[in-house]
């Protein structure tokens, strides 16, 4: 006999496991199935995790509303409240200050591994998720009434829809023969988490130069001792290169990258390359089965936008599946996984091409675009009004929709 449930999620990462929460939250069943064990080691401070996200408003609410947000103690989250952006080729630069937008604070950094944590604890208190985990989908049907599932372990399920939040190389995605326009970025990230001379003063930094894109993101301080965690974007031939200096040749390779603004004294957690590859799949939902986060779309990092992305895409989804419950409408259903899709497609391919655009036009050492490119950062940090509706669109108070 297979097992029942409204939803069933294939993908426990932070976009599939928020999901779960804020589904049974809606009074709905959820299998969360997952290739993984679902156990996370925290790392002690000052070892921060090398993958972090910046947390919108938004996504911070969406947090705190699935109880996950005010459980992360206080020492594994900075605020920052400045975001300084300079061209290292020039002279031009923006500076985004929180007050100028009326705002307490841009945004939170948080690790990875911490927000998976807290929200895998939510989880294994909640009586309406059933958890799969070190399994896999064996075979699977999908329909408008209803979809079937085999587990690896034998196991048998039935829901009325199955999401898919199974990352960039969602196999559930390529299976059900989703169509996506995709190319490589021709970068990769090298992130680390390093230690600098003097207090980053709660402000983010990212500089477009001949070094690549490097971005300085703030970290909790530890006994006086100052953190920041780095996403440095460059070729792969590059970051090959930069993956085996050793610690001391890396961190003169920063301090230089960053125009000597810090002194980078130490690596204090290993460094990870990432290849980079913009996705984004021309329709997000078939009878039976929707993609979510980087399932269905995935954009250059150098917004910190990913994460905030996939948490705008739970609260669609949350939201459509749970009023259409209340109707009594099949969840599966085309005509109900499309608003999902209405809700949130816009949005995320204006992210998209916001990025494309930034990326190539600081990606040239062109002379002439170098000039333009600086005058118009001069020009855009003195306008207070355009400033100030980037910043509310980056926290999430507005959309491209």
């Amino acid at each position: 006999m297979a097992k029942s449930y409204d939803v069933i999620i294939v993908g426990a990462g932070m976009v599939g496991a928020l999901s779960a929460i804020l589904l049974a939250k809606s009074s709905l069943r959820i299998a969360l199935i997952d290739k993984h064990s679902g156990d996370y080691t925290l790392s002690t401070p000052p070892a921060y995790d090398a993958r972090v996200s910046a947390i919108s408003s938004q996504s911070k609410a969406l947090l705190e509303s699935a109880d996950v947000w005010q459980n992360i103690p206080q020492g594994r989250i900075a605020s920052y409240d400045n975001i300084v952006v300079w061209d290292g080729l020039g002279s031009g630069y923006i500076d985004f200050n929180a007050g100028s937008a009326a705002m307490s604070e841009l945004g939170d950094l948080v690790e990875n591994t911490v927000l998976s944590q807290q929200m895998m604890e939510q989880i294994q208190k909640n009586k309406s998720i059933d958890l799969y985990f070190n399994n896999a989908l064996a075979s699977y049907e999908l329909s408008e009434t209803g979809s079937k599932v085999v587990l690896e372990s034998g196991d048998r399920l039935e829901s009325q829809v199955l999401i898919a939040a199974d990352g960039g190389g969602s196999k559930l995605r390529s299976e059900n023969d989703f169509a996506t326009v995709e190319w490589d970025y021709g970068h990769t990230a090298i992130a680390a988490t390093i230690e600098i001379d003097q207090s980053h003063n709660n402000t983010a930094w990212q500089s477009f130069g001949e070094e690549g894109v490097l971005a300085f993101l703030p970290l909790p301080a530890v006994g006086g001792r100052h953190f920041v965690s780095i996403v440095w974007c460059v070729p792969p031939e590059e970051a090959a290169i930069l993956k085996v200096l050793s610690d001391d040749a890396f961190c003169r390779r920063v301090h230089y990258a960053i125009n000597k603004r810090f002194d980078v004294l130490a690596i204090t957690r290993s460094r990870q390359a990432i290849p980079l590859r913009q996705r984004h799949a021309k329709e997000y939902v078939k009878s039976g089965i929707a993609l979510i986060g980087d399932a269905a779309h995935t954009i250059h990092p150098l917004a910190g936008q990913g994460a905030n992305l996939g948490f705008s895409d739970v609260k669609a989804l949350v939201d459509v599946l749970s009023k259409a419950h209340k109707r009594g409408e099949n969840l599966g259903a085309s005509k109900v996984l499309r608003r999902y899709q209405r809700a949130r497609m816009l949005d995320n391919i204006g992210m998209a091409a916001g990025m494309e655009t930034f990326k190539r036009l600081f990606s040239t050492q062109h002379p002439l675009i170098v000039e333009l490119r600086n005058t118009g950062m001069k020009s855009f940090d003195c306008n207070a009004s355009l400033k100030k509706k980037l910043i509310a669109r980056a926290a999430g108070l507005a959309s491209f929709s």
